[in-house]
């Protein structure tokens, strides 16, 4: 394959990656969050479970298509000296690469706590037998995970547009072609 052909399907593949993730993001922070606050509580939890089960398959396959993407892209441009070695410490764009696959796993990991610990319990049900004060203490579970969700999500959009910056950025020379502006 032509190294052109793979260097603007890798780019395209790239920003199609970070348009899902941020563009869901944005999404669900300033729509479907105010719209779940509009309606009924137990409404608002199956359409918050709904929406979150679909969003989460795009924001997997949108970090894996991110990473793949990326690194194929680093080949396709004969770049892949930035990762490995002293051109990730001592160059400008490898420094800008770094921060960008540091802000990466920030968002794996929040994604992570998501999708494994928080989410099952905003789905956890309360079995028959339990007493009010069990079901009081899981509805309080509820409570701060969907608000430790909220936080994470609200970091998680900062951190990816931080990303965005540094990408933009690294197309211009790295970090510091975001202070010669």
């Amino acid at each position: 394959m032509n190294s052109l052909f793979m260097q603007t399907l890798m780019s395209y593949l790239h920003i199609i990656g970070v348009a899902v993730y941020l563009g869901g993001s944005i999404i669900m922070e300033f729509v479907v969050g105010p719209a779940q606050k509009a309606i009924p509580p137990a409404q608002a939890q199956v359409m918050g479970k709904k929406t979150a089960d679909r969003f989460l398959i795009f924001v997997w396959s949108a970090l894996g298509l991110i990473l793949l993407s990326g690194i194929l892209r680093l080949f396709a441009i004969g770049q892949e000296d930035l990762l490995f070695g002293r051109y990730l410490w001592d160059s400008d764009k490898g420094r800008t690469l770094l921060a960008m696959v540091v802000l990466w796993c920030v968002l794996v990991v929040n994604g992570s706590i998501i999708t494994f610990v928080l989410r099952p319990k905003l789905a956890g049900r309360t079995g028959s037998g339990v007493s009010a004060a069990q079901v009081q203490a899981h509805q309080q579970d509820q409570i701060n995970a969907a608000q430790w969700v909220e936080r994470l999500t609200r970091i998680d959009l900062g951190v990816a547009l931080v990303v965005a910056l540094l990408g933009s950025a690294l197309q211009y020379g790295g970090l510091q072609a975001l202070w010669q502006f």
